[in-house]
């Protein structure tokens, strides 16, 4: 017999983590950037990188249109956190760089995950962050698999 509560309970997890961690980040990150850094954008922001990263491999890694992304992007374009350049090897692509401004806000983030990283593991055990990471990392492939099969008209039922 199915535990209806139980299964449910995923789903509340999941958007309570997500709550929580975006409420810390507002406290904890945005007020480092001014104006106040926007909390949706973190993942596209630090998906730029130290190195820099075009806008279509961006959107393919967060699973987002680039249409979407690109909006962002430029949302972070006129916030003056990236900059927008022509490709080099490939004409019709743009490679996102963050600027000096950008550069100096991505180490504060870094550096404020690597702190929020290290009150869980003292909460729950290196051991147990790495297994939690590799677990949520088997979720997200899963996920894209039954995604791609979905738009394939494949069905799976593992």
């Amino acid at each position: 017999m199915i535990d209806y509560h139980k299964q449910a309970v995923l789903f509340q997890q999941l958007y309570v983590l997500k709550k929580l961690t975006d409420d810390w980040g507002e406290k904890n990150i945005c007020p480092l950037q001014e104006p106040h850094f926007n909390m949706a954008f973190m993942p596209f922001f630090m998906a730029v990188g130290l190195a820099g990263k075009s806008s279509s491999a961006i959107a393919a890694t967060l699973k987002v249109s680039r249409q979407a992304a690109g909006k962002i992007m430029k949302e972070l374009e006129q916030s003056g956190l990236i900059k927008v350049e022509k490709s080099t090897t490939d004409a019709r692509a743009n490679l996102l760089q963050l600027t000096e401004q950008g550069r100096a806000f991505y180490l504060q983030v870094a550096e404020q995950a690597s702190l929020l990283t290290s009150k869980y593991e003292k909460l729950i055990g290196k051991k147990q962050l790495e297994m939690m990471t590799e677990t949520m990392e088997k979720m997200i492939h899963f996920h894209e698999k039954l995604h791609q099969c979905h738009r394939m008209g494949v069905h799976i039922d593992k």
